[in-house]
């Protein structure tokens, strides 16, 4: 009811802009014919230089980018690979760091542990093979810790406000040093992309340069028109 409500006022409101001549002025056909050169451009570039089908972007071409401009993403913070899982009780915190410290993998451990009727319920959140750095891996605590943890070493159970988390570290870059490839391969492939579409652009306005004959005629106002005697 709504909707009609507003299609009714606005029909309304267009009506009497006819009668008073404005839906036919100079103005707006001015802005009627700037809108609709917008929107053929737009539509042209969309075809020709955003479309798809024009930014397929390999794996091995990420790869490489990557591999050519290293250094162009050296890292501003320390970041963290972490995996974490959070319990609501320090006794269920233990018996998961137990069951990994006794030889199952950290997956399989969490696997296990949600299927338990008892303890699952216990599990408040889990991270896998996430990265943080210490503005996203809070509490504080989680990130001295991650900070000073071996690799791969399973934590002790940590209190928090939360609960009680076990953490583990599968890998850590610091300040200055190259990130790991998975930290920005989406980085880098918006880079080419951006890359890309600017070649297309550029192609596109040479060929379109190389194909029509510009003039541009800066034209001076006529300021000599009289006052009138």
């Amino acid at each position: 009811m709504a909707f009609v409500n507003e299609w009714v006022v606005s029909e309304l409101l267009f009506q009497e802009a006819e009668r008073r001549g404005m839906a036919e002025s100079d103005q707006l056909r001015k802005q009627l014919e700037a809108t609709r050169k917008r929107l053929a451009v737009e539509a042209l570039l969309e075809k020709e230089v955003y479309g798809s089908g024009t930014d397929d972007v390999s794996a091995d071409d990420i790869a490489g980018a990557f591999k050519k401009n290293l250094s162009s993403f050296t890292l501003r913070e320390d970041v963290a690979r972490v995996s974490f899982a959070l319990f609501s009780e320090r006794d269920a915190a233990n018996q998961f760091r137990a069951s990994i410290l006794r030889g199952s993998s950290w997956d399989d451990a969490l696997a296990a542990f949600t299927r338990d009727s008892v303890h699952g319920r216990e599990l408040r959140a889990v991270a896998r093979n996430q990265y943080f750095t210490q503005a996203t891996l809070f509490p504080d605590e989680l990130w001295k810790l991650a900070r000073s943890l071996p690799k791969e070493e399973v934590s002790y159970a940590v209190k928090t406000a939360a609960g009680y988390y076990v953490l583990t570290v599968h890998g850590m870059r610091r300040i200055g040093e190259a990130p790991e490839f998975e930290y920005v391969s989406n980085e880098v492939h918006e880079r080419l992309l951006i890359e890309r579409r600017r070649a297309r652009y550029e192609r596109l306005v040479s060929d379109l340069r190389s194909r029509h004959k510009v003039e541009v005629n800066l034209g001076v106002a006529d300021t000599s028109a009289g006052t009138g005697d």
